[in-house]
């Protein structure tokens, strides 16, 4: 009887011992299952973080150029590229006429905006200027030998440019004549000075005098 309670007692330490073993199996791939899940989980996460931070890096912006470039016009730019330079390497550079003082290349841009290059306008604002110049002396000129009679002997600068095509280098032309020459004998003669050929005389012959 003693023996057959001892195998029993064996026995029973077995079964529990197979239990408890079944038990932490279980749970352990419970652990294995949790710690898989949440790793996958991890490597989604992951992989998802760096599909935004390509799309990211992949970005585009949208820019419109105009003024002194060769090609104005709207370009697409990686957001990367955020610099004037940029938009207008795009529009394939700066053309001659750009005003480079006073524009800035390396300034950021953003998506949507309109960069204006300037041009240079000085040159232009001369020629006007010179042109319209040019055109009131013509005008001047056409007008102040209309009732006026200079003698040629004894005018001075001012008073030999009121007559028809004699501007200051002119007068003093004549003045130099005198000086070395001596008073005009007749009208006519004024045409021996540099620059008073026959069409100049015929203009202001009638209204010169000695």
């Amino acid at each position: 009887m003693p023996m057959f309670k001892k195998s029993l007692f064996l026995l029973l330490i077995m079964v529990v011992g197979i239990l408890g073993g079944t038990i932490y199996g279980n749970v352990k791939s419970d652990d294995v299952k949790q710690l898989d899940a949440a790793t996958t989980q991890k490597d989604v996460q992951k992989n998802f973080d760096g599909d935004e931070e390509d799309d990211e890096d992949e970005e585009k912006i949208f820019v419109y150029v105009t003024g002194a470039v060769n090609k104005p016009g709207m370009v697409e730019l990686d957001k990367k590229n955020s610099r004037a330079a940029d938009a207008i390497n795009a529009c394939g550079g700066l053309s001659p006429t750009a005003d480079t003082d006073n524009f800035n290349p390396a300034q950021e841009i953003s998506d949507g905006q309109h960069i204006r290059v300037p041009e240079k306008i000085v040159e232009l604002e001369n020629q006007s200027f010179n042109s319209n110049e040019n055109s009131f002396e013509k005008n001047s000129s056409n007008k102040k030998a209309d009732d006026v009679i200079v003698n040629i002997n004894t005018a001075g600068l001012e008073e030999l440019q009121k007559l028809n095509g004699i501007g200051p280098k002119m007068a003093e032309r004549i003045i130099e004549y005198r000086q070395t020459n001596g008073n005009f004998k007749t009208v006519e003669e004024i045409q021996k000075v540099r620059g008073i050929g026959p069409k100049k005389f015929e203009k202001m012959k009638n209204h010169i005098r000695i």
